[in-house]
């Protein structure tokens, strides 16, 4: 009688799971690369339970969202469209849920979800990792630190040919230094770049 009540049991909750689950039908993807990461758009025939949605990042530099209990849309081929700084996107139906898998260049660390009821829209906002873009600011950090020292010393020395340039060709016109222009000019340009050296912290 007891062995009888179990079996009553296990075949009414098996009814009711196949009658009151219901899969949700994913109709198109597209993603979007930004600057912080990339966003993900699932266009669905109606929305999950919040539960059934996942991701990871995987060793081989893919990131795979895992929807439960959906099924494939037969012209999901033809709305897949993924950004250009996108390397792939793969979508796997396997049993109960689908895998789709977008092949990055940056390692995502961590993503949400945002349901939104008036078109059956999943946005997953996918973040690149911190560490990535703490390697890169010292590196362009250094760029511009070189790059600010190159425009300084290229003024201080074209400063010093000009001034040169002027204080010698006032020189073999033999005319009074008093009267002379470029002389003048020569000597302002050559003390006014000294100056510079002396004055202006790291020009």
């Amino acid at each position: 009688m007891q062995q009888m009540r179990y079996k009553l049991i296990h075949i009414i909750v098996f009814l009711y799971t196949l009658l009151f689950s219901q899969k949700y039908q994913l109709n198109s993807v597209s993603a979007i690369s930004k600057s912080n990461g990339i966003i993900v758009s699932l266009k669905t025939n109606m929305l999950p339970d919040e539960n059934n949605i996942s991701g990871w990042q995987a060793n081989s530099g893919w990131f795979y969202l895992t929807l439960y209990e959906a099924t494939l849309s037969k012209n999901i081929e033809l709305k897949k469209r993924i950004d250009k700084d996108i390397i792939d996107l793969q979508i796997i139906d396997v049993e109960e849920s689908l895998q789709i898998g977008l092949k990055v260049r940056k390692p995502i660390e961590n993503y949400n979800f945002e349901f939104i009821e008036e078109n059956n829209n999943i946005i997953a906002s996918l973040h690149y990792s911190t560490e990535y873009f703490a390697k890169i600011e010292p590196k362009n950090s250094s760029n511009h630190s070189q790059k600010e020292e190159s425009i300084s010393n290229g003024l201080k020395t074209w400063l010093n040919f000009t001034g040169a340039g002027l204080l010698i060709s006032g020189a073999l016109d033999k005319k009074e230094i008093s009267r002379n222009t470029k002389s003048i000019s020569g000597l302002i340009i050559l003390t006014f770049n000294l100056i510079l050296n002396i004055i202006i912290e790291d020009y």
